[in-house]
């Protein structure tokens, strides 16, 4: 929070968060507290995921569309991993 507020009323730039965060040190306190938001954010998303059927239904479906363009591309990307070996129409068929 202190960070989010420091960076609002411009006592920091946004710049210096990121670069303590590039740093690589887990045991930097702004690096810490971050990761914890993300997995509060993480875990309200997944009850809201179990506890709204509508949703799960909608990500289900959009799941299942790229799942089905995938394996459309990868069917007619190059070689196919030799499932059209021929040149004859009717194989290709």
């Amino acid at each position: 929070m202190r960070v989010a507020v420091s960076v609002r009323e411009g006592t920091i730039s946004s710049s210096t968060p990121l670069k303590r965060l590039r740093s690589g040190s887990r045991k930097n306190a702004t690096y810490a507290a971050f990761r914890e938001v993300g997995r509060v954010i993480r875990t309200v998303q997944l009850l809201r995921y179990l506890s709204d059927a509508p949703l799960r239904r909608r990500v289900t479906a959009a799941t299942n569309k790229v799942g089905s363009f995938n394996r459309f591309s990868q069917c007619i990307g190059f070689g196919n991993r030799g499932a059209i070996a021929d040149n004859d129409p009717i194989e290709r068929e």
